[in-house]
Formats: structure tokens, sequence, C-alpha cells
């Protein structure tokens, strides 16, 4: 499977959300962190179901710089 990195942007409310598509587990944290980091705070993520199992069984927790 083909991994993409994608950026949804709402021009009325101007929200912003990262998708990470065609990664294993938590993998996608860190290919979207950059991506996070340079658009500023995270609010609420959200977690595909494949993940979902891996989140439950690892401490790994990303921090973004401000």
């Amino acid at each position: 499977m083909e991994r993409s990195i994608l950026i949804h942007f709402d021009k009325v409310t101007g929200e912003v959300k990262v998708e990470a598509s065609g990664f294993e587990g938590l993998s996608c944290l860190e290919a979207t962190q950059p991506f996070e980091e340079a658009l500023g705070v995270v609010g609420d993520r959200q977690f595909k179901p494949e993940a979902q199992t891996q989140r439950m069984t690892s401490t790994h927790q990303t921090r973004l710089r401000q």
C-alpha cells in the first residue's frame, strides 16, 4: 500500500487536519509530526482503527514544540 500524508484545510473555520494513510501502527505519528509542528498546536488527535491496537499497548507519546 502506498503511504501518504493528507492535509485538509477548512476555508470557513480555518481548521486544519493532518491525515496519514498507508502507515502501520504508530509510525503515522512520526510521519505527521513535522507537519503538525509546522502548522502549530495539535488539538484533538484521532487515531484510525488500525492504530488503535498498538496505541493501547504502547507508551509512545508525541510532544510538539510551541
